[in-house]
């Protein structure tokens, strides 16, 4: 499942297409796209796992949901350009491409997402009011998760990939940030102090943000302090391999201490942990 920094990143890619007039269309016809044919694209948002497209004079939003294998693919094209301004002739699509929105210069494609659905403004808030604060959005302050959280008995490992609670996390970054922090994911949530909770949010919202100016999850100490400096300098992020402390490493060495990471499920997905580094609570 895409991360909350990745679904951030295809906003801002799709955002590429806002203030122009876009040709809609559905190839599989599952989406009803002929009601935004001709229309004009205001804006894109993320809200955690959730994207969210509007356009003038449309009431509410277009939702979409990437789900495990879903995608939002915007790029540049080059075709001929028609009498009407759109291309002449359509861009290839992927396998699976649920909707499509072409303008003079992009063409932006949903590719087998879960949900790809009409809100109106209702529904659009409703999403917004089941959905925990989003560690990437300005306008989201971190005392909804703080508040949960300290009166919640659930290992602090399950409150982090709730999404009712904090949007946008996911398991890789709750595997690092738990390590970062030295905290246990079984640790109840009310058994940790202010303090811990606000580092586990203040992480959060760097390495989210390194993910999202990097384009794929950054954690390795000397990659993440490359890659801040490459994005401070507007410079893109290369492809190093990733380097996880926890995720995915069961049974090999802490790069800590030496001891093997441990792996067990924790609600829906597997947690990683190091037993030295991240002592239970009593």
């Amino acid at each position: 499942m895409a991360e909350g920094h990745a679904v951030h990143g295809m906003a801002q890619r799709l955002r590429q297409l806002a203030g122009t007039t876009v040709r809609s269309v559905s190839p599989d016809g599952a989406f009803p796209a002929s009601a935004y044919d001709g229309k004009r694209l205001v804006d894109t948002e993320a809200h955690g796992k959730h994207l969210l497209v509007r356009f003038d004079d449309i009431e509410g939003a277009v939702h979409i949901h990437c789900g495990m294998t879903g995608r939002v693919s915007t790029r540049r094209h080059r075709r001929a350009l028609g009498d009407d301004g759109f291309p002449k002739t359509e861009p290839p699509a992927a396998n699976g491409l649920r909707w499509r929105l072409l303008n003079r210069t992009h063409v932006a494609d949903v590719i087998a997402p879960t949900i790809c659905e009409v809100l109106n403004q209702e529904d659009t808030r409703a999403l917004h009011a089941r959905l925990g604060p989003d560690p990437l959005r300005d306008d989201h302050e971190p005392e909804p998760f703080f508040t949960t959280t300290t009166q919640s008995r659930r290992a602090i490992g399950m409150l982090l990939l709730d999404q009712r609670i904090v949007a946008g996390i996911g398991n890789v970054y709750r595997a690092e940030i738990l390590f970062r922090q030295g905290i246990h994911p079984w640790s109840p949530g009310n058994r940790l102090s202010s303090t811990e909770l606000a580092a586990i949010w203040s992480d959060a919202v760097g390495l989210m943000a390194i993910g999202l100016g990097a384009g794929w999850i950054v954690a390795a100490p000397r990659q993440l302090t490359e890659a801040r400096e490459l994005i401070d300098q507007g410079l893109p992020v290369p492809r190093w391999p990733k380097t996880y402390a926890v995720y995915g490493r069961r049974g090999k060495p802490c790069r800590q201490c030496g001891t093997p990471i441990e792996a067990a499920r924790l609600g829906q997905q597997t947690a990683f942990w190091c037993p030295v580094c991240q002592p239970p609570r009593d």
